[in-house]
């Protein structure tokens, strides 16, 4: 999922279509600081400063004859999407907005419907929705390649049914007998200090389908804590090629707006921040990789964690960081 896509002409029809979705509720013309954030970042990571107080009202249909490419449309819609979530609190005149503006881009977002019961107070529907778009994005896959073995090993940990494999688990372990600062090593380090089974190590571990969330972890440099989770999740969702909104919309919901959608981590409320969850996507989509894609990282488990992070065009934490604060 790419977020730096605009020009330099659409940047300011995109901005603008965002600030009336912040704007959708009247609230004196002002903005709160979490849905300003998002503009002000969106704009610096595409290389520019945004006045967002200044930018002229637009309407849909103007944005639509600025943004004419079909993925630009379904990126800018999305980001509608995350600006009516980042107060914490999704109104109806929110979503009404970002409705509009998918209508006049011809834009067709599952995740509309989705904000649209979270207004309404539907929140057991929004879940569900969600989870099922999120299961649908490996499941269906799994099942033409794998058939129902697969999906049993796919889906199975997650209701203590998966399928114990000591030979699959001792692969894993084996990892910790590599030398330090090697990505296999700092891998088993990571998931042993948690206490993170292994996949095949028993009957609820990590499905082995999914162990790159972890991987990611360990690349991204994010935590496991609920606001590394945060960012863990969105710099998932730009590496995912196909469909990363949904990973995004996923933590969003479970770390921000307090909906569970997952069952191994308790909700949130508050986690989200702006520049560190759009930074998060932006090194996700500058992965050379899409890490969710069946990638085979056993080839390069020996190598230095730094070189493997090179070698996949992954921007170093601390260095993208320093480049925004000095934009």
């Amino acid at each position: 999922m790419d977020i730096v896509v605009f020009s330099c002409d659409e940047l300011p029809a995109a901005l603008g279509a965002l600030r009336e979705v912040a704007l959708a509720d009247g609230a004196l013309a002002r903005f709160d600081p979490a849905q300003r954030a998002v503009l002000e970042e969106l704009a610096a990571l595409h290389g520019a400063r945004a006045d967002v107080d200044g930018l002229p009202r637009v309407a849909p249909e103007a944005v639509a004859s600025a943004i004419p490419d079909p993925h630009r449309r379904k990126r800018l819609v999305q980001l509608a999407l995350v600006t009516a979530m980042a107060d914490g609190e999704v109104t109806a005149a929110e979503v009404d907005a970002v409705e509009a503006l998918a209508r006049a881009l011809g834009v067709r977002e599952q995740g509309v419907g989705v904000l649209r019961l979270v207004a309404r107070g539907h929140r057991g529907l929004a879940k569900a929705a969600v989870r099922r778009r999120l299961v649908g994005a490996f499941a269906g896959e799994v099942l033409r390649k794998e058939g129902l073995a697969g999906v049993r090993r796919l889906l199975g940990p997650f209701f203590r049914a998966g399928v114990e494999d000591r030979s699959r688990a001792l692969r894993y372990k084996q990892l910790g007998l590599l030398p330090e600062g090697t990505f296999g090593r700092v891998f088993w380090e990571h998931c042993t200090a948690r206490g993170f089974l292994f996949p095949g190590e028993s009957r609820d571990a990590i499905p082995e389908r999914m162990v790159f969330h972890d991987l990611g972890h360990v690349l991204a440099e994010y935590d496991t804590d609920p606001a590394g989770e945060i960012q863990a999740g969105s710099f998932q969702a730009g590496f995912i090629r196909r469909d990363g909104f949904a990973f995004l919309l996923f933590v969003m919901l479970q770390f921000h707006l307090g909906i569970q959608i997952t069952p191994v981590a308790a909700p949130q409320v508050g986690l989200f921040e702006a520049r560190k969850v759009l930074r998060a996507v932006a090194r996700g989509a500058a992965c050379k990789v899409d890490l969710s894609d069946r990638w085979d990282f056993w080839g390069v488990v020996h190598l230095p964690l730094g070189e493997v992070r090179e070698r996949f065009g992954i921007p170093p934490l601390a260095a993208m960081a320093a480049r925004q604060e000095a934009a």
